[in-house]
């Protein structure tokens, strides 16, 4: 039985590789701190505010598992184009280090979070004023979070779970989805967050 719900979900999976919603993605791998990247100024206006930070360490520390630390990251801002070059490279420096990166790969890469800088990186566009812009944010402050805690996980991509189930939390408080705003459904989340060795 167990094997068969190992088949079934393998060929989900398999199946859900196909998809192009977007997608947060989680910290970018040991060598991103060293590779220049080309980052993009911003205005203050639409640059995510200390209460704005504050506001969701404290909602994420209340409904998470998740240490309250008032320590904020670096915001930075790039092309959805650099996102997605700076997301590419870390998986080829890390090969094989996320069991569903087939599927993650194909996803547009809304979001990074950089571990050996503790840097967000948001798009160019990103307003900061819709509560799906914000979700984005509040995915990528889990993994802040979950950097400065240092917390563990048994595998990298186990990271992700709590991330997506902050974000569809975020959303729901404002009558919204995970799966209308970003095309991904929470069996893709369990699916793509689970340890397959």
């Amino acid at each position: 039985m167990f094997k068969q719900f190992l088949l079934v979900a393998a060929i989900a999976s398999l199946a859900l590789a196909t998809s192009s919603g977007a997608h947060c993605e989680y910290a970018l791998g040991r060598s991103a701190s060293t590779v220049a990247r080309s980052v993009s100024l911003h205005s203050d206006a639409t640059r995510p505010t200390e209460d704005l930070l504050d506001d969701i360490v404290a909602w994420l520390s209340s409904n998470f598992d998740l240490p309250a630390i008032k320590e904020r990251p670096t915001i930075e801002f790039a092309s959805r184009m650099e996102l997605a070059r700076l997301r590419a490279r870390d998986l080829a420096s890390s090969q094989g280090f996320i069991g569903s990166e087939g599927q993650l790969a194909q996803r547009e890469v809304v979001a990074l979070y950089d571990d050996n800088t503790r840097t967000i990186l948001l798009p160019d566009d990103w307003g900061g004023t819709s509560p799906a812009d914000q979700s984005v944010l509040v995915h990528e402050m889990v993994h802040h979070l979950q950097n400065l805690g240092r917390l563990k996980f048994d595998c990298l991509q186990a990271r992700e779970k709590t991330a997506y189930l902050a974000q569809a939390k975020w959303l729901e408080r404002f009558g919204l989805s995970l799966e209308k705003e970003f095309d991904v459904d929470m069996f893709t989340v369990l699916i793509s967050s689970a340890c397959m060795y």
